[in-house]
């Protein structure tokens, strides 16, 4: 108890604040690199699919071998389905294969729920064992990465939630926890423990500075007049 009073007085942070902290300053550092998906509602919404049918027996249309695209977003699934035919306030579900792409973020997984407002993209739910993003740093070839047993996709605040046994990399450092919320525009991660164990990070060696080479010690030979 005593000492659960002193470091309470000191002001020491918990792992996970620790976690936060550290992702927090390393982010700062990059974050001009990427750009988060750009919502574009005044663009036409196109489906192909290879079927479509009525279900009475769930009331939904359903497409299968889905293609959906607006502008630079583009959605492919094995199966969707949705009760209307409506982008401005409906649900579509999609399983098999689901993929969901926009400005060099990259979403996959098996099941995902995505929500459409005003003719646009709002949100999307993806699950999967696990569901995966993957996004690209501008004039680089680094590629940050993410997977989880749910990812929620926030598309107007650009933000991945990713949830149970979360896992987070920008190619060389690691940091993993029950959940990861991740910002694409500013790339900054929020990292908290629960019952699958503590937030743990993992910071590659190969990333600190190379220590100067030592100065030349002339030879004998030089040195003679």
């Amino acid at each position: 108890m005593a000492s659960s009073r002193r470091n309470s007085r000191l002001g020491r942070k918990t792992p996970a604040q620790l976690a936060g902290a550290f992702l927090l300053v390393h982010a700062l550092s990059v974050a001009a690199q990427v750009t988060a998906p750009e919502l574009q509602p005044e663009m036409p919404i196109t489906i192909d699919a290879e079927s479509t049918a009525f279900d009475y027996d769930s009331n939904s249309l359903v497409f299968r071998g889905l293609r959906l695209d607006q502008g630079n977003l583009g959605i492919r699934a094995d199966l969707a389905k949705t009760e209307k035919l409506d982008f401005d306030d409906g649900i579509w579900n999609f399983t098999g294969n689901v993929s969901v792409e926009a400005d060099g973020t990259r979403l996959y997984c098996e099941a995902a729920e995505l929500r459409f407002v005003d003719h646009q993209l709002e949100s999307a739910v993806l699950t999967g064992a696990p569901a995966r993003f993957e996004q690209d740093v501008i004039n680089s070839e680094t590629v940050n990465s993410g997977e989880a047993a749910t990812i929620s996709y926030q598309l107007s605040g650009g933000t991945l939630q990713l949830a149970g046994d979360a896992r987070f990399t920008d190619g060389t450092n690691k940091i993993s926890g029950e959940l990861i919320t991740y910002d694409l525009t500013a790339q900054r991660l929020t990292a908290g423990a629960g019952e699958s164990g503590p937030v743990v990070i993992v910071i590659d060696p190969k990333t600190r500075l190379p220590k100067p080479a030592p100065p030349a010690t002339p030879s004998p030979e030089a040195a003679k007049p």
